[in-house]
């Protein structure tokens, strides 16, 4: 079977919803041989047995995974599930795996990556640790910003402004224009503190 083949069953089986071939769909997926589509699959995989309570699998599932964009999002995923079952303090673990896979891609993604880690965390009320890594997160994009590819520079500009964006909208307004003052695209930094600018107003509104 090629893997062109492997891939079409393992779509199928996601599409399915067909909960008896949870073990198949994991063997399939991880037999694909292009690293790249493997990862990707094995995602789409993982996502469907969190969607069917089945987190152990995933998560066994996810160790098998390349450090790989995909790998850190299928963690977080799976931490995010972890929380709404009860499991705290396994959740916190594995949020930590999930932010040392985002070490080993871009720094844009590994921004992206370390943001929606931030965010699920500070959902579970664990402030000063989503605190700690949304810094980090700052601190990949405005290094990502100094790529000499402009597409890297620019996707990270992107990820910066909707830092700012979320703690404006958080009403962490200091925060915000901190972080939007420094943005080194010009069009999304004066986008960004025009949004920040609306938030502003709004939370005086408010007081």
């Amino acid at each position: 079977m090629n893997d062109a083949e492997k891939i079409a069953q393992v779509t199928e089986i996601v599409q399915s919803q067909n909960s008896e071939k949870i073990f198949e769909v994991v063997s399939l997926a991880l037999s694909i041989e292009d690293e790249e589509d493997r990862d990707l699959y094995l995602l789409d995989a993982i996502r469907w047995l969190v969607k069917n309570e089945n987190w152990q699998k995933a998560y066994g599932a996810a160790q098998l995974m390349s450090e790989s964009y995909e790998k850190s999002q299928a963690l977080q995923e799976i931490a995010d599930y972890t929380v709404s079952i009860g499991h705290l303090e396994k959740a916190f673990s594995i949020f930590s795996e999930a932010e040392k896979a985002a070490d080993n891609v871009a720094e844009w993604q590994k921004a992206e990556l370390l943001h929606n880690i931030a965010k699920s965390l500070r959902r579970t009320k664990a402030v000063f640790k989503a605190d700690e890594v949304w810094e980090k997160a700052i601190a990949a994009a405005q290094k990502g910003e100094d790529s000499p590819s402009s597409q890297d520079s620019y996707d990270s500009s992107s990820v910066l402004a909707e830092i700012a964006e979320h703690f404006a909208a958080e009403q962490r307004i200091e925060k915000a224009l901190g972080i939007a003052q420094k943005i080194k695209n010009i069009g999304k930094k004066e986008r960004v503190l025009q949004q920040i600018s609306v938030y502003s107003q709004q939370v005086k509104r408010v007081a």
